[in-house]
Protein backbone atom coordinates (compact mmCIF):
# COMPACT_ATOMS: atom_id res chain seq x y z
CA UNK A 1 0.00 0.00 0.00
CA UNK A 2 1.29 3.40 -0.92
CA UNK A 3 0.10 6.80 -0.19
CA UNK A 4 0.39 9.71 -1.84
CA UNK A 5 -0.81 13.10 -2.39
CA UNK A 6 -2.66 14.67 -5.16
CA UNK A 7 -3.19 12.92 -7.90
CA UNK A 8 -2.25 9.56 -6.92
CA UNK A 9 0.89 9.18 -9.26
CA UNK A 10 3.39 8.91 -6.04
CA UNK A 11 5.28 11.99 -7.67
CA UNK A 12 6.49 14.92 -5.77
CA UNK A 13 6.85 18.02 -6.84
CA UNK A 14 8.12 21.50 -5.21
CA UNK A 15 5.84 24.42 -6.10
CA UNK A 16 7.88 27.00 -5.56
CA UNK A 17 7.49 29.54 -2.57
CA UNK A 18 5.08 30.57 -0.54
CA UNK A 19 4.33 33.37 2.19
CA UNK A 20 1.95 31.92 4.60
CA UNK A 21 1.03 34.62 7.40
CA UNK A 22 -1.97 34.78 9.49
CA UNK A 23 -3.09 35.30 13.11
CA UNK A 24 -4.46 33.48 15.96
CA UNK A 25 -6.68 34.12 18.84
CA UNK A 26 -7.46 31.91 22.00
CA UNK A 27 -9.13 32.81 24.61
CA UNK A 28 -9.85 30.64 27.80
CA UNK A 29 -12.01 31.36 30.72
CA UNK A 30 -13.30 29.54 33.91
CA UNK A 31 -16.84 30.32 34.42
CA UNK A 32 -16.69 29.11 37.84
CA UNK A 33 -14.83 30.32 40.87
CA UNK A 34 -11.63 28.66 42.73
CA UNK A 35 -12.51 26.74 45.39
CA UNK A 36 -15.57 24.94 43.73
CA UNK A 37 -16.10 21.19 43.03
CA UNK A 38 -16.72 22.01 39.61
CA UNK A 39 -14.82 23.67 37.18
CA UNK A 40 -15.97 25.29 33.93
CA UNK A 41 -14.09 26.47 31.28
CA UNK A 42 -14.61 27.44 27.96
CA UNK A 43 -12.26 28.12 25.44
CA UNK A 44 -12.69 30.15 22.05
CA UNK A 45 -9.71 30.28 19.23
CA UNK A 46 -10.05 31.97 15.82
CA UNK A 47 -6.79 31.38 12.84
CA UNK A 48 -7.49 33.40 9.95
CA UNK A 49 -4.53 32.03 7.21
CA UNK A 50 -3.38 33.94 4.21
CA UNK A 51 -1.24 32.50 1.55
CA UNK A 52 0.18 33.16 -1.57
CA UNK A 53 2.40 31.55 -4.13
CA UNK A 54 5.56 34.00 -5.06
CA UNK A 55 6.35 32.48 -8.23
CA UNK A 56 4.95 30.61 -11.13
CA UNK A 57 4.72 26.79 -11.44
CA UNK A 58 3.95 24.50 -13.65
CA UNK A 59 4.40 20.02 -12.88
CA UNK A 60 5.93 17.71 -15.14
CA UNK A 61 2.58 15.86 -15.79
CA UNK A 62 1.09 19.09 -16.28
CA UNK A 63 -1.37 18.43 -13.81
CA UNK A 64 -0.58 20.94 -11.39
CA UNK A 65 0.50 25.09 -11.90
CA UNK A 66 -0.36 28.05 -10.62
CA UNK A 67 0.99 31.73 -11.18
CA UNK A 68 2.14 34.31 -8.65
CA UNK A 69 -0.29 35.41 -6.42
CA UNK A 70 -2.35 32.20 -6.40
CA UNK A 71 -3.61 31.18 -3.09
CA UNK A 72 -2.16 27.47 -2.08
CA UNK A 73 -4.58 24.98 -1.81
CA UNK A 74 -6.17 23.15 1.45
CA UNK A 75 -5.57 26.27 3.57
CA UNK A 76 -9.17 27.48 4.63
CA UNK A 77 -8.77 30.91 5.22
CA UNK A 78 -11.23 31.26 8.49
CA UNK A 79 -11.32 28.80 11.41
CA UNK A 80 -12.92 28.78 14.77
CA UNK A 81 -13.04 26.51 17.35
CA UNK A 82 -15.24 26.26 20.85
CA UNK A 83 -15.24 24.11 23.66
CA UNK A 84 -17.47 24.11 27.38
CA UNK A 85 -16.28 21.71 29.72
CA UNK A 86 -17.62 20.58 32.83
CA UNK A 87 -14.85 18.97 35.11
CA UNK A 88 -14.91 17.27 38.59
CA UNK A 89 -12.06 15.23 40.11
CA UNK A 90 -14.60 12.05 39.11
CA UNK A 91 -15.65 13.08 35.77
CA UNK A 92 -14.89 15.40 32.66
CA UNK A 93 -17.97 15.86 30.14
CA UNK A 94 -16.57 18.16 27.11
CA UNK A 95 -18.70 20.06 24.33
CA UNK A 96 -16.74 21.28 21.04
CA UNK A 97 -17.61 22.93 18.26
CA UNK A 98 -15.01 23.63 15.33
CA UNK A 99 -15.66 25.36 11.78
CA UNK A 100 -13.57 24.87 8.64
CA UNK A 101 -14.24 27.21 5.94
CA UNK A 102 -14.38 27.09 2.56
CA UNK A 103 -10.87 26.29 0.21
CA UNK A 104 -10.08 25.67 -2.91
CA UNK A 105 -8.16 22.54 -3.65
CA UNK A 106 -6.52 23.92 -6.92
CA UNK A 107 -4.00 26.78 -6.65
CA UNK A 108 -5.60 30.42 -7.81
CA UNK A 109 -7.19 34.02 -6.64
CA UNK A 110 -10.29 35.45 -6.67
CA UNK A 111 -13.63 33.07 -6.22
CA UNK A 112 -13.35 29.95 -5.89
CA UNK A 113 -15.22 27.41 -8.74
CA UNK A 114 -17.82 25.12 -7.40
CA UNK A 115 -15.23 22.16 -8.95
CA UNK A 116 -12.48 23.26 -7.29
CA UNK A 117 -13.68 24.60 -3.81
CA UNK A 118 -14.15 22.24 -0.41
CA UNK A 119 -17.58 23.79 1.11
CA UNK A 120 -17.30 25.20 4.86
CA UNK A 121 -18.33 23.11 7.20
CA UNK A 122 -19.29 23.45 11.00
CA UNK A 123 -19.21 19.78 13.19
CA UNK A 124 -19.99 19.29 17.20
CA UNK A 125 -18.48 16.80 19.18
CA UNK A 126 -18.63 15.49 22.68
CA UNK A 127 -16.54 13.51 24.68
CA UNK A 128 -16.56 12.24 28.30
CA UNK A 129 -14.23 11.10 30.74
CA UNK A 130 -15.17 9.08 34.15
CA UNK A 131 -12.70 8.13 36.63
CA UNK A 132 -13.43 4.33 37.91
CA UNK A 133 -10.25 4.18 40.29
CA UNK A 134 -7.37 6.53 40.52
CA UNK A 135 -5.60 4.55 37.65
CA UNK A 136 -8.36 3.90 35.43
CA UNK A 137 -11.25 5.72 33.36
CA UNK A 138 -13.79 5.12 31.23
CA UNK A 139 -13.52 7.12 28.27
CA UNK A 140 -16.33 8.31 25.33
CA UNK A 141 -16.21 10.36 22.44
CA UNK A 142 -19.07 10.88 19.80
CA UNK A 143 -17.85 12.50 16.37
CA UNK A 144 -20.32 14.91 14.83
CA UNK A 145 -23.06 14.69 16.98
CA UNK A 146 -25.81 15.94 14.25
CA UNK A 147 -24.64 13.51 11.71
CA UNK A 148 -23.52 16.61 9.57
CA UNK A 149 -22.78 15.42 5.30
CA UNK A 150 -19.61 17.78 4.46
CA UNK A 151 -16.41 17.25 2.50
CA UNK A 152 -12.85 17.24 2.87
CA UNK A 153 -11.04 17.17 0.15
CA UNK A 154 -11.65 16.35 -3.83
CA UNK A 155 -8.69 14.64 -4.44
CA UNK A 156 -7.50 12.23 -6.20
CA UNK A 157 -10.85 11.34 -7.23
CA UNK A 158 -13.97 13.49 -6.54
CA UNK A 159 -15.45 14.95 -2.97
CA UNK A 160 -14.31 12.93 0.01
CA UNK A 161 -16.49 13.08 3.07
CA UNK A 162 -15.88 13.89 6.51
CA UNK A 163 -16.12 11.64 9.43
CA UNK A 164 -20.18 10.75 9.99
CA UNK A 165 -21.42 9.86 12.90
CA UNK A 166 -19.42 8.13 15.18
CA UNK A 167 -19.20 6.57 18.57
CA UNK A 168 -15.84 5.36 20.45
CA UNK A 169 -15.41 3.99 24.21
CA UNK A 170 -12.18 2.99 25.83
CA UNK A 171 -10.75 2.30 29.32
CA UNK A 172 -7.61 4.51 29.97
CA UNK A 173 -5.24 3.24 32.10
CA UNK A 174 -2.36 5.30 33.65
CA UNK A 175 1.01 4.16 35.87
Amino acid sequence: MAASGGTGSLDQFNAGEVNVNGFELLLNYNLVRKGNKFSVPISLGYTYTNSEFQNAFGSSDGLSSNTSGDEMPYIPKHQFNTTLSIEHSDFEINLNGRFNGEFRTQAGAGSIPYNEKVASNFIVDISAKYAMTKRLNLTTNIINVFNNTYAVSRVPSGLRPGHPFGIYGGLEFSF
